[in-house]
């Protein structure tokens, strides 16, 4: 309820200063079905969901923005959006969680401030790494977008980011989150006990080609609040920052768009790719990983519609902060996973549409002794229809 006022109160106050700025109020509202059948091949049980959902072609969302002309070539702006459940009305907990953020931009570009998602995410005005996958980074859980293939970076309160002007087609881009609250203490901003990230990257956009380069890294926390583990606060540990490097693009041929894209990742959390991984019993789920992702889409017309296909194929392998820390322990992980859809628009605000997808898995596990432990293909597929409106 409190959060509802506030909502009202935003909107009120924006309402009496149109006049002084451009202001827009827009969203999206998407709802559907989803069936999904999974094969936990021992991880578990197989698993079995017919549900409606919200967000599954894109997130549900509502948000205000606007823009001011300062004069002298200078525009100042905001953005706040906040992401909810249209299936049962619900949010995050967080508001304004997909963005808050405020910028100046000019002739030097863009600079702003505020909570923002990475480059490689999906859930910002600032995320590109959907250009380089035909789903982007929605369609399911076990869909082959991008965030199923390839890691990702979330959303990060505190970022600083700068977007040059557009060169021949080029933008140039740089991300630095001063920080997030790890586990449910309060870190301190910019400082060791929480967790910082930076990035830098780069678009191309050509006529039919267009480009897309990242190089992230997490600044994981290492001032721990329990450093012996009997609840005594303050000490630090030795903690292996990620990195992950992420190239791609697409061509449009008119009648068939190609995507490819690819990363390399260290040390990122294997939870970060999501899919059959949260239906199953995977004690190392949380854990770090190294490896890299390979993804390959399209989209064609068809019919004056939109037909869709992607594939997706993933190795990956126990990092070494995980292994140093198991007396030698470790684990190998595939994923393999095909989708095909159809996108059919109503009007240029509204479309309905339908995607299927295979999602296999392969795990083996090995001892500190060297003996193989587990080692299953838990496997997943899912069938989603939705309606999508936006405003």
């Amino acid at each position: 309820m409190k959060k509802t006022l506030a909502a009202v109160a935003v909107l009120g106050a924006f309402a009496g200063s149109t006049l002084a700025a451009d202001v827009q109020l827009y969203g999206i509202v998407d709802t559907g079905l989803a069936y999904v059948h999974g094969d936990a091949d021992g991880l578990g049980e197989d698993f079995d969901s017919f549900s409606m959902e919200s967000g599954q072609g894109s997130g549900s969302r509502w948000g205000i923005k606007g823009t001011e002309d300062l004069g002298n070539g200078l525009t100042v702006g905001f953005i706040l959006e906040d992401g909810f459940n249209s299936d049962d009305g619900s949010e995050s907990g967080v508001m304004f969680n997909r963005e808050s953020s405020l910028f100046i931009q000019g002739g030097f570009g863009k600079l702003a401030f505020g909570r923002m998602g990475a480059l490689n995410n999906g859930q910002s005005s600032w995320s590109k790494i959907g250009m380089i996958n035909a789903f982007g980074t929605s369609y399911g859980e076990y869909t082959a977008r991008v965030e199923r293939v390839l890691t990702t970076a979330a959303q990060w309160d505190n970022m600083i980011a700068y977007e040059t002007p557009d060169f021949a087609g080029f933008k140039v881009y740089a991300q630095y989150g001063m920080g997030n609250a790890v586990d449910d203490y309060d870190s301190e901003e910019n400082e060791s006990s929480s967790d910082r990230f930076y990035a830098i990257g780069a678009t191309y956009n050509n006529g039919p080609f267009a480009a897309y380069l990242a190089v992230d890294s997490i600044n994981y926390a290492s001032w721990s609040h329990d450093a012996d583990g009997l609840g005594n606060d303050g000490g630090s540990k030795d903690v292996d920052d990620s990195l992950t490097v992420t190239l791609g693009g697409s061509y449009d041929f008119e009648v068939v768009k190609l995507y490819l894209g690819a990363q390399y990742f260290d040390e990122m959390k294997l939870s970060t790719l999501g899919g059959i991984m949260a239906d199953v019993d995977v004690a190392w789920n949380g854990e770090k990983i190294k490896g890299y992702g390979i993804t390959f889409s399209g989209d064609a017309p068809l019919w004056g519609d939109k037909a869709l296909f992607g594939l997706g194929y993933v190795d990956a392998e126990s990092a070494d902060s995980f292994e140093d820390t198991n007396n030698g322990a470790s684990f190998d992980f595939k994923r393999y996973v095909v989708s095909v859809g159809y996108d059919y628009p109503f009007s240029k605000r509204t479309d309905v549409y339908a995607v299927a997808s295979y999602m296999q898995d392969q795990w083996e596990t090995t001892t500190a002794q060297g003996a193989t432990g587990r080692d299953a293909d838990p496997s997943a597929y899912s069938v989603i229809v939705g309606l999508r409106h936006r405003f």
